[in-house]
């Protein structure tokens, strides 16, 4: 490989629990995934708790560059997914999958049995990864998300028993 191909190629990702001093890549990410992101703060008091499980996708080759991260809530035997985000330049390659796979393993193993999530209705990307994991849905809310051009849609409440 010669040095102008590996500075090219994509990173390799290690799927690994985050901490606070990942909220400012936190922040970054969600901000290119969501109108409205969280802020640094958000991110280093959700990142601080303990009640909250944290996985990135970490590269390997790339300076700890993440690649996409989830946050949950964890109150066994429940978990909720509070966020998810995959870096726009490593979406449809698998990434955000292999993170949630990892994600709901760390969950199960905290004591997790159900794993709850709301997603927006207009996100297909997301809506086909949860129902390849296995998400049921089990309600929606009308409304719920507003665009930044003040369109609103519809949250879908899912559920997966693991």
């Amino acid at each position: 490989m010669t040095l102008l191909s590996s500075f090219f190629a994509k990173p390799t990702f290690i799927i690994e629990p985050i901490g606070s001093e990942r909220a400012e890549d936190c922040e970054r990410l969600h901000g290119a995934s969501f109108a409205f992101g969280w802020s640094k703060i958000d991110f280093e008091n959700y990142l601080a708790d303990a009640h909250i499980v944290a996985d990135g996708a970490v590269a390997e080759n790339r300076k700890g560059e993440l690649g996409g991260f989830v946050l949950s809530r964890l109150t066994p035997p429940d978990a909720e997914i509070l966020t998810f985000a995959v870096d726009p330049a490593y979406r449809g390659a698998g990434l955000g999958r292999r993170i949630l796979e990892k994600h709901l393993e760390n969950l199960e193993r905290s004591g997790a049995r159900l794993v709850f999530l709301e997603v927006a209705d207009d996100n297909e990307p997301a809506l086909r990864l949860y129902a390849r994991e296995g998400f049921k849905e089990i309600g929606r809310r009308e409304n719920y998300y507003q665009r930044v051009s003040g369109e609103r849609r519809a949250a879908i409440n899912l559920r997966l028993e693991i």
